[in-house]
């Protein structure tokens, strides 16, 4: 879920290369996923070792999650 934000933090430098730092809230990040064409996250599943796919909702699920945890350590 790093890899997606890296790629929407590198999005915004493009748009914006002579700022120095970038800054957005999760709701920026969740409408650049939305507007992906095709984003989906294959899971290697042990039980039947082959992987699943899966959608937009859980990746930002899991992004919410990974952002609330670093802001967690942050404190």
């Amino acid at each position: 879920m790093e890899g997606v934000c890296k790629i929407y933090e590198e999005h915004l430098k493009k748009l914006n290369p002579k700022s120095v730092s970038i800054t957005y809230d999760i709701t920026q990040l969740f409408e650049f996923v939305d507007h992906l064409a095709d984003l989906s996250c294959l899971v290697y599943q042990k039980s039947t070792m082959t992987y699943a796919p899966y959608n937009k909702d859980w990746i930002k699920e899991k992004i919410y999650v990974l952002l609330r945890c670093q802001a967690n350590q942050r404190q």
